[in-house]
């Protein structure tokens, strides 16, 4: 049984149709990339897995439960969690407590372990635990977010494009992380514009074009699809 089950997803904002009826799976340790033009419904799909969009159609099925009309923090909750597109940090509050606060539904004592595998992966986080979070450039920004996602020990990471705006260098920084996390056996559904990147990363993919999914198969194979290569590879 897949982890997270998508079947005929629809989303409409008003008379537009943004999400035609896609369905797609995502298995325990895989992970799973989204790509496709902007405005093909990548993010939106995203909000409606999270609970922040309501109003859908279809069936999302979260660990062998129907999710679809659940709020937001049940889905949290249930081990779901999301680095959003742009980050949405607590500008406010500093590195460490941004940190901490990813960890807030734990029953567990063991964060701090957590918060250590964090420190060693992005070691500039650890120098900056005591730092104001907006006073971060946006790379260090983006690794905050990734790793108080990652605090919350979540059955699956949704992560919308982490790569946004970032240089050549913090781009590689947080494909590593994304890797790392591979490694350890996280599952991960990845939506991101660079797709060349994306679908090096990930076992299986999906192609959204127009709120229908295009294309589906193993990531690998996309790369070499002359069609997927002029669209989205260039």
């Amino acid at each position: 049984m897949a982890l997270l089950e998508v079947k005929d997803l629809k989303v409409s904002y008003g008379m537009i149709k943004a999400i035609k009826g896609v369905s797609f799976e995502v298995n325990q340790g895989e992970v799973i990339a989204l790509i496709g033009a902007n405005g093909a419904g990548k993010t939106t799909i995203m909000h409606a897995l999270n609970g922040i969009i309501q109003e859908k159609e279809g069936s999302i099925i979260f660990k062998g439960e129907e999710i679809s009309k659940k709020q937001a923090h049940k889905i949290v909750e249930a081990g779901m969690s999301q680095v959003p597109e742009g980050r949405r940090i607590f500008k406010e509050l500093t590195v460490f407590q941004n940190l901490q606060l990813g960890a807030f539904i734990r029953k567990d004592k063991n964060w701090l372990d957590e918060l250590d595998s964090i420190y060693e992966k992005f070691p500039i986080l650890n120098e900056r635990k005591n730092q104001i979070a907006g006073t971060l450039s946006g790379g260090e920004q983006q690794m905050l977010a990734m790793g108080r996602a990652v605090m919350q020990r979540p059955s699956i990471l949704l992560l919308d494009e982490p790569s946004m705006g970032l240089s050549p260098l913090y781009v590689q920084k947080i494909f590593d992380f994304i890797k790392q996390l591979k490694d350890e056996g996280m599952t991960i559904l990845l939506v991101e514009q660079n797709a060349k990147q994306a679908l090096n990363i990930a076992d299986r993919a999906y192609v959204l074009e127009t709120g229908k999914v295009k294309f589906q198969g193993p990531a690998k194979g996309m790369l070499d699809n002359d069609e997927i290569k002029k669209a989205y590879l260039n």
